[in-house]
C-alpha cells in the first residue's frame, strides 16, 4: 500500500525571515519609486515652462520684442482677476497657449487648480513704473529668469502673478531678508530645488542655494529717490525686483 506523503508547512521562524526580507526590500524600493515619481513631476513641470517660454517669445515677436507686464488694472485686492478689472501675464498670453493646463505645476501643494508660475518683476515691471520692457534689454538673457515656481491662486488672479524673490512660495510682496523663517518658501520645491524659465526660453532646474537662488546683484532696489521711492534695503541673493537685479554677462 502506497504511503501518503505528509505536506510540511513553514515554521514560524521561516515566515518571520520572509517577512523581514520583504520589509527590507520595501524600505529600499519605496523611496526609489517615490523619487522616480517626483522626477516625473519635475519633468512635466519643465515641459510646461518650455511651452510657456514659446508663448512669451511669440507674444514678443508680435509686439516688437516687448514682453507683457506681470499684470495691470485693479490691483487693490489679491483675489482680483479679469472680472474685477485685473489682467495678469497669463491672461495676456492665453491666445498663444495651446491650453491652460500648462499653467499648473503637478507638484504645486496648493492643488491642481492653482497657477504654478509667477513672472519675475525684473522682466514684468523692471523700472517700477508698470511699463513693459523689450526682451533685448537685460544684458544676460540666458541667466535672467522669466518665470519662477510660485503660486496658490487660480490663473488670471493678481495675488501671486509676480515674484520678487526666488524663495517665495506664494503671496505678493515679502520684505526683509530672513527667508528661511517663512515656511511657505519650501513648498514649491522639486527634489530640493525649482524649475526656472529663462529669458532665452531655456528651462533648467536649480538646487536651493545655486543658480538664481544664489545670484546677488549687491545693489539696492530701487535706487534712492528713483520714481519717488525712498532707499530700500540692500538686496541679498535671490532678488528679482527691478533692473538693478539683472544678472551681468
Amino acid at each position: 500500500m502506497q504511503r501518503r506523503r505528509r505536506t510540511q508547512g513553514f515554521t514560524l521562524i521561516e515566515l518571520l525571515v520572509v517577512i523581514a526580507i520583504i520589509a527590507i526590500l520595501a524600505a529600499i524600493l519605496f523611496p526609489v519609486f517615490a523619487r522616480a515619481r517626483a522626477k516625473a513631476r519635475q519633468v512635466s513641470c519643465a515641459s510646461n515652462l518650455k511651452q510657456l517660454g514659446l508663448a512669451f517669445h511669440m507674444y514678443a515677436q508680435d509686439h516688437d520684442t516687448v514682453l507683457p507686464v506681470w499684470g495691470y488694472g485693479d490691483t487693490s485686492k489679491p483675489e482680483n482677476g479679469p472680472d474685477e478689472g485685473f489682467f495678469s501675464w497669463d491672461t495676456v498670453l492665453m491666445p498663444y497657449m495651446k491650453n491652460e493646463a500648462i499653467l499648473h505645476c503637478p507638484d504645486n501643494p496648493y492643488g491642481k487648480d492653482a497657477r504654478g508660475y509667477a513672472m519675475t518683476r525684473y522682466t514684468g515691471d523692471a523700472y517700477g513704473t508698470n511699463m513693459a520692457i523689450s526682451m533685448d534689454l537685460p544684458p544676460a538673457p540666458s541667466e535672467t529668469v522669466l518665470l519662477s515656481e510660485k503660486g496658490h491662486q487660480p490663473p488670471g488672479v493678481n495675488g501671486d502673478s509676480a515674484t520678487e524673490h526666488f524663495m517665495q512660495g506664494w503671496g505678493s510682496v515679502y520684505s526683509g531678508q530672513d527667508w528661511t523663517s517663512d515656511e511657505e518658501y519650501a513648498k514649491m520645491f522639486h527634489n530640493g530645488g525649482k524649475n526656472f524659465l529663462f529669458l532665452d526660453a531655456h528651462v533648467k532646474w536649480h538646487k536651493e542655494g545655486s543658480g538664481p537662488f544664489a545670484h546677488d546683484s549687491g545693489k539696492t532696489c530701487p535706487p534712492a529717490g528713483y520714481a519717488g521711492h525712498p532707499l530700500y534695503e540692500s538686496h541679498g541673493p535671490g532678488h528679482c525686483e527691478l533692473w538693478t537685479d539683472w544678472p551681468e554677462p
